[in-house]
């Protein structure tokens, strides 16, 4: 029997919630055989290169296969838990047409019956019901149509493995083991829209650059009516009157316009299919209730544990075992992969409520089965657009769009995945009118959730196919119509929002232009189908820029520096194979000269410290009660982040930064210049004249200034532990599309931060009444003089940070079977400055894969032929493989910085879309066929070259 030895953690921090304490002991350790989250010190030197890491933090752990995930863990392995335990099986139903009338557990052998058999009567009778997020019917009661197929209809418990094993075998494929009544319609047909979005601009006389005639940032947004579970917007359009009838009338004035002007129109329908997210492990989750402490116990899987903790005692608290529990312990430890699909998943509240319901510890783990029936897919999208261009200018002068989104039986991220969708459909190109409307429907399908993308795969993908075929319209070059169009610095996008920073979208597209696989193209074709026969040669293009971010981000970081000079991070972020220990952990040597001895990942309950607090939801409060609520040091609008959305490289770098920032400018300065002042200069009989901080440098992992001896960390953080200066350094920060700024009195001056919570720890030789400053928690909470968060108006912006990137390939279509070949590709992303290059890197070549997936190979039918029905895996579900991908010819450019305080961008999800219309293209460019729905099927090009 192996233990986890959960003594390394120096601290476990306490919250309450619903009533419940929640402690946080984010990672597991194995102090023998697996050392999950911590290399050797020898190791760790060798991590440390020369200005950058020689390999991943945790890579030696991944490589040797010491890395341990979540679905690896067993009671056995938990220090203090029962050596044996339960497992549970969770019983779907794979009709969403007829009524649940019940279980048969006949076929199961007498030695393998479940010990329970939990229904939602036993739920009911318990109090036991799911977070409002996730809606009701967790489990399906009898005499109900099921919301969508894989709608769960009981749990299973088993006291051991063989039995549960044995009983799963029988019922996991059964057509009996749920019992079915009456057909009925389905119960999504009986639902209104999960959302609704209609993104209306008109510019104003003064073009881009001037004041809208009509935008969503200026006017704010409007929503429909539902008439038989359909959206019915406003019809009559007045120029001066409300929201809604301003954006009719100028949408009416587009339409009219595209009708009457002499513009080549073009018009086309695009469908996206339902993706499985693929990731390396299924979900899983292990819990104990241990009735004699009161303490719950739980292992997750999932990108969002801060979310999990909220929700978690939102369950508790509405359940008979309220008063019995005092404690909720969570381990978040290492999950293997996510891509949006481990947040807000609803399955770790089916292990909670096993846990409640169960004398022992309980293991619950999806197969890969189990994972495609009832896992978060990517939303499918029908789309209708319309675009308008002038045909001498070669100006985009308009584009109507219509989405519809299907959002699966149960409603998750929808909302915001259209709005997005919606938002991003426009790409990196200038529109001076617009009117998109986007709704999404329930269906019997399995839930869709934030899956990597976010509806911007979908939507910009059709832009760019949009543009491809209008240049072979039009007679033009696409790189022509493309630079004839693209966004400007300073230009508004669809809602009327001026985008951050610098547009690199014509530098990409000069280079790409340029690229031998353009130029050439026309000549290797030629060359290429002579010297193969029976393949066609295609080249195809694509360009798009993402949005990274929520418009709700709230980071937190703590950096602190040991008497003996190792620097340790903590952080609210997951590792999800990214590598943002990685990063963060070389990000903070630009302040400390040195990367990070140790990083620990995913804290929640750390922040506790800050005391912060959040009331309404940072997307829908209104201005008067934000200007209200930050009167209070302690309120913020947004306590915490999940790991999603590209959040890593941006947002969690800017607190990261500033902490590793105040931690030099209070701690390790003032301790060199005291070396300086006392031991190389004569100070007794002049001023020093090196206090200057802007004269710091770091050379070689050494501090030195005006020319004084380099001082190492270890003799700078002794020295500042010695004076009590600070060593520790916690910070909270907020960004609606632009960072909070506060101002802090810090050793007695007055400091403007890009934060809105400060604690600070001091060193050990802190004064008597700096210790009592700290107090229990250990760290001098300061209070804000003076706080600016963005105006609530910037939610109408929905996005203003982007990274753009853009993809050439060239492929081969095998004739006689459809088979498409990729030969070559070559990427351009800009990111801004980069931290670690190779992870970067890694990015761009895992991106394009699931690129090539979506466009050439992933495919789930909807209905009762597809995931919810539970008979699929990767038997039949195909994904990229090495020789699908052109492993050895992916080459890219990854744009320099304009400067070194360029920020660091989000690009995660961006890097997999700009390959999908580049494909099409290039299919296009082969067969002379274009398709307009994903992925292009082997059977479907076969039949085209028929």
């Amino acid at each position: 029997m192996s233990r986890f030895d959960l003594s390394r953690r120096s601290f476990i921090k306490q919250c309450v919630v619903g009533g419940v304490a929640v402690y946080s002991a984010p990672m597991l350790f194995n102090a023998g055989k697996a050392n999950a989250a911590m290399v050797s010190d020898e190791l760790m030197e060798q991590w440390k290169g020369a200005g950058k890491p020689k390999f991943r933090l945790d890579g030696i752990a991944k490589v040797t296969g010491q890395k341990i995930y979540g679905r690896d863990y067993r009671a056995m392995d938990m220090d203090g838990w029962p050596d044996t335990q339960h497992y549970g099986f969770i019983l779907r139903a794979n009709k969403a047409d007829h009524r649940f009338e019940g279980i048969d557990l006949s076929a199961i052998p007498e030695n393998a019956k479940p010990s329970q058999v939990i229904t939602s009567a036993t739920l009911k009778n318990a109090g036991i019901k799911l977070p409002g997020f996730f809606g009701d019917k967790m489990l399906l009661a009898k005499g109900q149509t099921p919301d969508y197929l894989g709608h769960a209809v009981a749990l299973l418990i088993f006291n051991n493995f063989a039995s549960f094993k044995a009983a799963k075998t029988r019922l996991q494929f059964s057509d009996s083991a749920v019992i079915y009544g009456e057909k009925t319609p389905l119960t999504s047909e009986s639902k209104d829209p999960l959302a609704s979005w209609r993104i209306v601009r008109s510019e104003g006389e003064n073009g881009a650059n001037g004041v809208d005639n009509y935008s969503t940032l200026s006017d704010g947004l409007f929503f429909p009516d539902y008439v038989d579970h359909q959206p019915v917007w406003p019809t009559e359009g007045d120029k001066s009157g409300s929201t809604g009838q301003r954006a009719i009338y100028y949408a009416d004035q587009m339409a009219k316009q595209m009708d009457e002007e002499d513009w080549f129109i073009f018009e086309q329908d695009y469908q996206t299919q339902s993706i499985e997210p693929m990731m390396m492990e299924p979900e899983a989750f292990n819990g104990w209730f241990d009735r004699a402490s009161g303490t719950l116990h739980t292992v997750l899987t999932i990108q969002s544990p801060h979310d999990f903790y909220l929700q978690a005692g939102e369950m508790i608290e509405h359940s008979q075992y309220k008063d019995q529990i005092t404690k909720l312990v969570v381990h978040s430890p290492f999950i293997g992969g996510g891509f949006g699909a481990k947040d807000h998943s609803i399955f770790p509240y089916y292990g909670l409520m096993a846990s409640l319901l169960t004398d022992k510890p309980v293991h619950i783990a999806n197969d890969r089965f189990e994972q495609f029936q009832s896992g978060l897919k990517r939303h499918p999208f029908k789309m209708h657009h319309k675009l308008a261009i002038d045909k001498k200018t070669l100006k985009f002068k308009a584009l109507i769009s219509d989405m519809v989104i299907d959002g699966g039986g149960r409603l998750n991220f929808t909302g915001s995945v259209t709005m997005v969708g919606a938002s991003a459909l426009q790409g990196v190109y200038y529109l001076p009118q617009n009117d998109i409307t986007a709704v999404a429907h329930p269906s019997q399908n399995p839930d869709c959730g934030s899956m990597r993308g976010y509806g911007t795969l979908q939507s910009m993908s059709s832009m760019e196919m949009m543009v491809n075929e209008s240049a072979e319209k039009l007679n033009v070059d696409p790189f022509k119509l493309r630079l004839a169009n693209i966004m400007q610095p300073g230009y508004r996008n669809t809602q009327g929002a001026i985008p951050n920073g610098a547009l690199r979208y014509q530098e990409m597209l000069e280079l790409a232009q340029k690229h031998d696989i353009w130029v050439n193209r026309q000549q290797k074709k030629q060359q290429f189908e002579a010297n193969n026969p029976g393949k066609k040669y295609g080249v195809g293009f694509g360009i798009v820029t993402k949005d990274y971010g929520t418009g709700a981000n709230a980071p937190s970081t703590q950096v602190s520096i040991t008497k003996e000079g190792k620097i340790v991070i903590r952080l609210a972020s997951m590792e999800m194979g990214t590598g943002t220990d990685t990063s963060q952990g070389t990000l903070v040597q630009q302040y400390l000269g040195n990367m990070a001895d140790e990083v620990f990942l995913g804290e929640v309950t750390l922040w506790d410290v800050m005391k912060l607090k959040e009331t309404d939801s940072p997307y829908f409060i209104s201005q008067d009660k934000q200007d209200e609520m930050q009167k209070d040091p302690r309120w913020t609008p947004v306590i915490a982040m999940a790991s999603s959305a590209s959040q890593s490289s941006y947002f969690q770098s800017h607190t990261t930064s500033i902490a590793a920032k105040i931690v030099f400018e209070q701690g390790l300065w003032p301790a060199a210049i005291e070396i300086w002042r006392t031991q190389f200069f004569n100070n007794d009989h002049a001023p020093a004249d090196f206090t200057d901080v802007n004269n710091a440098h770091w050379v070689d992992g050494k501090l030195t200034a005006a020319g004084y001896p380099p001082l190492s960390i270890d003799i700078l953080a002794h020295k500042a532990h010695t004076m009590g200066l600070v060593t520790g350094v916690m910070v909270h920060a907020f960004n609606r599309w632009s960072w909070a700024e506060s101002e802090f009195v810090i050793e007695g001056k007055s400091s403007k931060l890009a934060i809105d919570a400060l604690a600070l720890q001091y060193g050990s030789g802190a004064s008597n009444s700096k210790q009592a400053l700290m107090g229990k928690s250990g760290y001098h909470l300061l209070d804000r003089t003076r706080v600016n968060y963005p105006n609530t108006s910037m939610n109408h912006a929905m996005v203003t940070y982007y990274a753009p990137c853009a993809t050439l390939c060239e492929i081969a279509v095998q004739e006689g079977s459809g088979e498409v070949e990729v030969l070559a590709t070559h990427t351009w992303l800009e990111c801004g400055r980069v931290i670690v290059e190779k992870l970067v890197e890694g990015q761009i070549e895992g991106g394009l894969v699931m690129g090539l997936g979506h466009v050439l190979h992933e495919y789930l039918p909807l209905g009762e032929e597809g995931a919810g029905n539970g008979t699929w895996n990767l038997n039949r579900y195909q994904v990229p493989l090495a020789k699908h991908v052109g492993v050895w010819n992916l080459t890219h450019t990854i744009l320099p910085p304009l400067s070194e305080s360029d920020p660091t961008k989000g690009m995660a999800e961006v890097v997999m879309i700009p390959i999908v219309p580049a494909i099409v293209e290039a299919v296009y460019q082969a067969i002379g066929t274009r398709f307009y729905h994903l992925p292009i099927s082997k059977k479907e090009i076969k039949k085209a070259l028929s």
